[in-house]
């Protein structure tokens, strides 16, 4: 029997819980898809010694919103906050699955190096070698569009390193980031494992999976923020979506014909298809909370505000530089560092197409690092003072 750990409460502010859990889970996540695309045990234990240390922020959340709510008022105006909570706790499990799937040696088929190839955020392993130029540089310095998740430096690891950490001959990097600057970093495109006829749909609905779950993740924070009604339905119809998409590539993975010597690799596959739903599921239970019609508690919007992913919005002026391009030629990520999630023109919500045009007036929802949100707000709005968060 497994003696749990006593925990003892500490006052720690509900806000300042919440925004380590967003983080936390966040970066679990791709840490967990990193551990499984370059098959790394020391990576996949660092995902579960983080799901213990979310395990045990998520109680002394739940001990201080227990010791917060003094009546009915209090206790519905903490409902949201307590179901944020018990998602990001679940999307921190999802993750911990996927790093049981390494742990395990149940295998994971090369389909998973295909389909990672193609979905919108890449990762890459990069080896710092002799002669680099990254070699002696911060990793701030990498103005490529990427974020080193973790460095590997011996047998140490550094998870979620400072920008200020200086980079190493012999380090290896776990970087993710859009294509174009996961390439610069890696001065190569990586092999392709070729794919036979009868495995593109696998990758197709694996790709389609975990870029659905991870947009109704991003959809159903900016719900919260924005506290818009119309963004939580479109969470609740991608959940639906993802249903029938998750039953199809279950269906077509068993029927592909695989080899009895490949049926672990094969249950890796369906192991991770059963993860992005779960995160979907997180995500709608999210969202749920502003389809409750209860205004959400002010300290959700600033948690999601104040995390290290956030998720932000500009409306399109006759000045910006990305007016009349298209979302693929404006490069917005590249640029800003900020993916675009949704965009709002009139009453209608646009899901966003590399080839969609960006029109005067459109309100563009994005969503990554904190840090990019002045130059999105800069670049979209074409105002370059520093009251932009003031007048828009």
């Amino acid at each position: 029997m497994v003696e749990l750990e006593r925990i003892e409460y500490r006052p720690i502010s509900v806000r300042d819980l919440l925004i380590e859990m967003k983080n936390l889970s966040e970066l679990m996540l791709d840490l967990a898809y990193s551990a499984a695309l370059f098959n790394s045990h020391e990576l996949a234990e660092e995902v579960l010694a983080l799901e213990r240390h979310i395990d045990l922020l998520a109680y002394h959340l739940n001990m201080n919103m227990m010791m917060a709510a003094r009546d009915v008022e209090d206790a519905e105006a903490l409902l949201g906050v307590s179901r944020v909570s018990s998602s990001t706790d679940k999307i921190s499990d999802a993750a911990a699955d996927i790093a049981t799937i390494v742990l395990r040696g149940i295998g994971i088929h090369p389909i998973v190096r295909e389909a990672f190839e193609r979905v919108e955020e890449h990762l890459a392993r990069v080896e710092v070698n002799p002669g680099s130029p990254l070699a002696g540089k911060n990793l701030r310095d990498l103005e490529m569009g990427v974020d080193v998740i973790a460095l590997r430096r011996g047998r140490r690891w550094i998870i979620d390193p400072d920008e200020e950490e200086v980079i190493h001959v012999g380090d290896v990097l776990i970087a993710r980031g859009a294509e174009s600057g996961i390439e610069e970093l890696r001065g190569l495109r990586a092999e392709h494992y070729e794919i036979q006829k009868r495995f593109e749909g696998i990758v197709e609905d694996l790709v389609k999976l975990k870029d659905t779950s991870e947009l109704m993740l991003d959809l159903a924070y900016s719900s919260i923020l924005l506290n818009s009604r119309e963004l939580a339905d479109e969470v609740q119809a991608l959940e639906e979506y993802m249903d029938n998409l998750h039953t199809e590539f279950e269906l077509r993975t068993l029927s592909s014909g695989f080899k009895p010597e490949e049926s672990k690799d094969f249950l890796g596959l369906i192991r991770l298809g059963v993860v992005t739903e779960e995160i979907a599921d997180a995500a709608a239970e999210i969202a749920e909370t502003v389809l409750r019609e209860v205004e959400p508690h002010p300290i959700l919007k600033m948690a999601i505000k104040e995390a290290e992913e956030t998720v932000t919005s500009a409306r399109v002026s006759e000045d910006s530089p990305v007016r009349g391009k298209t979302l693929r030629d404006a490069k917005i990520p590249d640029e800003t560092g900020m993916w675009i999630l949704v965009i709002k023109r009139g009453d209608r919500w646009i899901r966003p197409r590399p080839n969609a045009r960006i029109k005067t007036g459109d309100i563009l929802i994005a969503s990554g690092y904190a840090e990019g949100e002045k130059d999105f707000k800069r670049l979209i709005s074409g105002k370059e003072d520093e009251n932009l968060e003031e007048r828009d």
